[in-house]
């Protein structure tokens, strides 16, 4: 059985993250963003301010750097042991434990901004994309005005969400909730 946390400032969620150790764990999120639209499409003003309401599993504290050398080695026919492979630069840098161990919470790493984010290795989501008003927009018109990103057939995808843009996590049998993960979930239900 689940317990659930009803919790009032983001930085309660760090600190779960912070205590919920660094294994490898399937994860459950509620998550409201705003995507990035192509700015010279001819929609960009008519949808600017519209929302991505995600229901997203995945993974926290995966290995990427094994997860890229076990993918190439699989595709190459060779022993992962016979892969090498460094990982690129990035824009944050992981929070650890006393221990060295990455724990899943990135800050920025050039600016100290005081903001969290997660690192989420995503398996698969239900979307809905909403307007300010509340009114749904269609996921082919949002195909057509976001930004694309190119995908590697070696990486895996890696996501590092602003803690505060989650708001709702599942992980160990707790549910953390934001006060308004409630109107996030009855836009996914309702859409």
């Amino acid at each position: 059985m689940n317990t659930t946390v009803k919790i009032t400032n983001a930085l309660e969620m760090v600190g779960f993250l912070k205590t919920n150790k660094t294994n490898c764990q399937f994860v459950s999120m509620l998550t409201v963003t705003e995507p990035k639209l192509l700015k010279r499409h001819p929609l960009f003003r008519q949808y600017n301010g519209v929302k991505k309401v995600s229901r997203r599993s995945g993974i926290l504290n995966m290995n990427y750097n094994k997860a890229v050398r076990n993918r190439i080695a699989s595709k190459l026919g060779v022993e992962v042991s016979e892969v090498e492979y460094e990982n690129g630069n990035v824009w944050y840098k992981h929070l650890t434990t006393e221990e060295g161990k990455n724990l899943p919470l990135v800050v920025n790493k050039t600016k100290d901004d005081g903001k969290h984010y997660v690192q989420y290795f995503p398996r698969k989501s239900t979307t809905t994309y909403v307007m300010p008003n509340g009114e749904i927009v269609p996921e082919s018109t949002m195909k057509e005005i976001t930004s694309k990103e190119t995908k590697s057939e070696y990486k895996p995808a890696v996501c590092a969400f602003n803690i505060e843009n989650i708001k709702e996590l599942k992980a160990r049998k707790i549910v953390m909730k934001t006060q308004d993960a409630a109107t996030a979930e009855k836009i996914l239900v309702g859409a």
